[in-house]
């Protein structure tokens, strides 16, 4: 399914201005926008075609994303082995990596990627708070987020589920178990 509507770093990047400027346009009545219930504005696609064609910008076909995955992992051997496991297995995915909370959540902004595969034991903000702070943000809160731990217990399952996660896998798990947990849509991928 296509995206319908926009938002403004979206509309920014594809019309080469700032987020603000975008902002200014809708206040000022030049790009149609509507507000979520969370009170943030986006921008119905074919408003900005008109106003694109309007200052001779030609703008892609499509706005879909490719899919993506983000590895989480401070053991950065292992986050490695994933990234290529990952690469390999799926070369049109678009496969990034983090080694710690703080990096995961600037990346999880900048990205959106579809998927975050994130450890929940990790030094500083651990996975738990990542996952936590993905759900509860509107622009990210439609990511999926597959945990994985070396330290399972129920209570660390039953936290990470709470805040968001679908499921935890317990290391060390197989390559083909990771890959089919994180069943990525990858028909735009290949």
């Amino acid at each position: 399914m296509s995206k319908q509507f926009l938002t403004p770093t979206e509309v920014a990047t594809l019309l080469s201005v700032s987020p603000v400027t975008v902002r200014q346009w809708a206040q000022k009545g030049l790009l149609e926008a509507r507000m979520t219930a969370g009170g943030h504005r986006r921008f119905p696609v074919d408003a900005v075609r008109k106003l694109a064609a309007e200052m001779g910008v030609t703008l892609p076909d499509s706005f879909d994303a490719p899919p993506g995955l983000l590895i989480v992992d401070d053991e950065q051997q292992f986050n490695r082995f994933l990234v290529t496991l990952f690469t390999k297995r799926y070369p049109g995915l678009a496969v990034s990596a983090a080694f710690d909370g703080f990096d995961a959540g600037i990346k999880v902004q900048r990205i959106k990627p579809t998927v975050v595969l994130l450890d929940v034991m990790m030094p500083g903000i651990d996975g738990v708070e990542v996952c936590r702070a993905i759900k509860a943000d509107p622009e990210t809160r439609g990511i999926r987020v597959i945990a994985m731990t070396g330290h399972h217990t129920p209570e660390l399952e039953r936290r990470i589920r709470a805040a968001g996660a679908e499921l935890l896998l317990k290391k060390p798990f197989s390559n083909e178990e990771v890959l089919a947990a994180c069943a990525i849509d990858l028909e735009t991928a290949d």
